[in-house]
């Protein structure tokens, strides 16, 4: 069974296909006579590196090419044969994505056909990397990806690739996908254009294209189409993707102006904390960490290359002074070590029999990834398309003006392993030490980092420590303490489902409402004068159809992925092919609208059993912090001024209570429409038999359906503790939810009849003793 997509990336992916409906009804056209063509659709998708990009653009172009009228050749490119590899694979049957594809077959482009274009009644999809490669690299390289290079294509196959044509004489639209797409070119822009396509959907964390493609594509869609930015880029917000559990919450940068054994000394010791951690939690990895050096040149002299004609003792390369720190001084085993990296060697002066190497490139990849190694020392070869999430720990030298370049690292260390957050912080935490030999450089790397990001990023939580400063430590809770996991139960919501689904009506024999009617927009220009007139629009008959049930499907999707669980679409009301565009096509749309109110008017939240959720460390700059004598940790940092009153409101009750981290700590799930899927209270409460999960970020953030379920979480007959959520509000507030004061306080609870309403307090004191158990008779 394929991974199922998150809310966030079917969200963006059904922005790009409704922008592209939008687009072809009223496209732009540019240039002068002769030579005057249509613009492509272009939507660029930004968002942070590990958001999962692959699975977002595969289930746009799915949509995309359902609703083209005739099944399209699609492109797929990047610049590195690695990257592409694991796209094909990921999308090739048997892959996680495959079935985001379905009516799209997946192949290479050194596989292309005309036969296959002419006669298949799917769309087919071509993956092609577009770097210039020579034959020899093709015949030594033992990756699945040969022949496919856009630069050297045989001139045969590019110019039937212009052809695109059907048996019956249509030309199939061309969809270009260009992933990690800062790799474009101006070279490759020319070449892509040639071939006409009428989509260009490009992934880059940069979002900075060369000058061609900005000429011909960009810029006619700014001025023609009075296009922004806005309705160019797809964002995805990084605070879902942190709270999906894709990536890893905080990242720790630590700059040391010290010599390299002791970064590398600091870093292991943070490490085996790591580990120990992942052994406590029973978690099936160990962390890892990689080593990101100058290959050839000394360590201490940028200007001197390292003579390999000499004995390994001898060598200054920082690959080998690393292995020999590492294997010598600090215990780690030669056989968990690999360096990745073109190492200069000498058959005379051999390595250790122990040194693994691998300085073939692509051509030992496979083999460097069956190692499983857990200290990989490399230089840049290594940074586009291996992706291993148990990498939670770097060390970069970014002394004598070294090549590497961090922002290109990060995201080597900022995937999560398994896709969830753990109870450790250690383990939800990107670590980097990176030596530096000014002060002033580390706040370049800092910038360097937030760039490196890619998107909007700012909910993952940087801990800056220059050279000369604490690092982060991680306290230990003082008992161990627990919270009952919730999950929410869908029982109750498949009779009033069911009852949308019998109203769905079957058009399969309406030949009138199935027709799809778009709206395109045309300039009358009268003859001998410069200035056209107001636009006007025409209705047009667009005769690309869908089955009901695509359709039905994908709007509920769109709007809450989960309750496709119980949408029964099996019956054959749902076979019937309906325009884009059409009523019917509309009113499918309203049921499914209908059919996920009443999923989420029925669905409850309840309390599971199994595995509770245990508190774990967390990370603090004890300079930053402030102690608290009933907390469940020493102290705390990174509080707000309303949060640490609270919080030292909460502490005189005598109550134990801890900070709850925000995107990766406790959760409790939403009953919501939006990409806000999860609940991150700001503090737990252990109150007897109760745990009090505190909200102090204000109602707004929460509607108040989504509300009302979170304050009647039901509880589980097998669990005595039970899970209780409160908001605390600054001000007092009316019944309709509205603002009365900003004195006092609010707390927000379920009335009898399940209204929301507010207790007004005074003051903090008076909000938390309401948390206090009654004493028993």
């Amino acid at each position: 069974m394929g991974l199922e997509l998150f809310q966030f990336q079917q969200d963006a992916a059904s922005q790009m296909a409704d922008r592209y409906v939008e687009y072809v009804a009223d496209p732009i056209e540019f240039g002068r006579s002769s030579k005057r063509r249509a613009v492509p659709f272009y939507q660029a998708l930004s968002s942070i590196t590990g958001s999962g990009k692959t699975s977002i653009l595969a289930q746009a172009v799915s949509e995309i090419s359902s609703l083209l009228e005739v099944p399209p050749v699609i492109l797929w490119l990047s610049k590195g044969k690695v990257v592409v590899q694991q796209s094909y694979a990921n999308l090739a049957e048997g892959g996680k994505y495959n079935h985001l594809l379905s009516d799209i077959t997946v192949r290479l482009l050194g596989e292309y056909d005309p036969e296959d274009v002419a006669n298949s009644s799917e769309a087919l999809l071509y993956f092609a990397t577009v770097g210039t490669f020579n034959q020899k690299d093709r015949e030594t390289s033992n990756l699945k990806i040969f022949s496919i290079d856009t630069d050297n294509i045989e001139s045969t196959r590019w110019e039937a690739l212009k052809v695109r044509e059907t048996a019956d004489g249509q030309q199939r639209p061309l969809v270009i996908v260009y992933d990690e797409a800062q790799n474009l070119s101006d070279q490759q822009t020319t070449l892509l254009l040639e071939q006409q396509p009428s989509v260009f959907l490009l992934a880059s964390a940069t979002l900075r294209f060369p000058a061609q493609f900005d000429t011909e594509v960009i810029q006619p869609l700014r001025a023609e189409g009075k296009y922004s930015d806005e309705d160019l880029i797809t964002k995805v917000k990084s605070s879902t993707v942190v709270s999906s559990g894709l990536v890893k919450g905080m990242i720790s940068l630590n700059g040391l102006n010290v010599p390299m054994q002791e970064t590398i000394s600091e870093m292991l010791s943070d490490m085996y904390e790591a580990e120990a951690a992942a052994k406590s939690e029973k978690l099936n990895f160990l962390p890892k960490a990689i080593y990101v050096c100058n290959t050839n040149i000394l360590a201490h002299d940028a200007g001197q290359t390292d003579d390999p004609k000499q004995p390994f003792e001898q060598r200054q390369a920082p690959p080998i002074l690393i292995w020999r720190y590492l294997t010598e001084q600090c215990g780690v085993a030669p056989e968990e070590i690999a360096i990745y990296a073109d190492l200069k060697t000498h058959r005379d002066f051999p390595l250790p029999s122990n040194f693994v190497l691998f300085s073939g490139g692509e051509s030992d990849y496979d083999d460097f990834v069956a190692g499983d190694y857990r200290h990989i020392i490399f230089n840049r070869t290594l940074q586009e398309g291996w992706d291993d999430p148990s990498v939670y720990f770097a060390y970069v030298d970014k002394t004598m003006e070294s090549s590497v370049q961090i922002n290109q690292v990060i995201g080597r260390v900022l995937r999560q392993p398994n896709v969830m957050h753990y109870e450790s912080d250690r383990l939800n935490t990107a670590h980097f030490y990176v030596r530096v030999d000014r002060n002033d450089a580390f706040t370049q790397v800092i910038e360097d980092v937030r760039k490196g990001l890619g998107g909007d990023a700012p909910e993952v939580r940087i801990l800056t420590s220059p050279p000369g400063t604490e690092v982060p430590e991680s306290l230990a809770p003082k008992e161990s303490l627990s919270v009952p996991r919730t999950a929410i139960d869908n029982k109750a919501t498949v009779q009033p489902v069911e009852r949308v689904l019998e109203k769905v009506h079957d058009y399969s024999q309406d030949m009138v409402n199935t027709r799809g009617v778009g709206r395109r927009r045309t300039v009358q220009q009268a003859i001998g004068v410069s200035e056209s007139v107001d636009s006007e629009w025409v209705a047009f008959e667009q005769s690309n159809r869908v089955n009901a049930r695509w359709v039905f499907c994908r709007e509920v999707a769109r709007r809450y992925r989960p309750a496709l669980m119980v949408m029964n679409t099996d019956g054959k009301k749902f076979d019937a092919k309906v325009g884009v565009g059409s009523s019917a096509y509309a009113s499918l749309a309203d049921n499914a609208a209908e059919a996920v109110d009443e999923y989420l008017r029925h669905a409850v939240i309840k309390q599971l059993k199994p595995k509770p959720y245990e508190i774990g460390s967390t990370l603090v700059r004890r300079g930053l912090m402030e102690h608290f004598n009933n907390a469940l940790h020493e102290g705390y940092d990174g509080l707000n001024s309303f949060e640490q009153n609270f919080a030292r409101a909460l502490d005189h009750t005598g109550l134990t209570w801890a900070r709850n981290r925000s995107q990766t700590g406790y959760k409790i799930p939403l009953v919501t429409l939006g990409q806000t899927v999860w609940f991150f209270p700001d503090f737990l409460v252990w109150a007897g038999e109760t745990v009090i999960c505190v909200d102090t970020k204000g109602s707004h953030l929460v509607e108040a359906d989504a509300r009302r379920k979170l304050l009647s979480i039901q509880p589980h007959k097998n669990v005595p503790t039970t899970v209780d959520v409160k908001f605390v509000v600054e001000g007092r507030w009316k019944s309709d939810g509205t603002p009365d004061s900003k004195e006092g306080f609010s707390v927000w609870e379920l009335g009898s009849g399940r209204e929301l309403r507010t207790i007004p307090h005074e003051e903090l004191e008076s909000v938390v003793k309401s948390f206090t158990p009654p004493l028993e008779d």
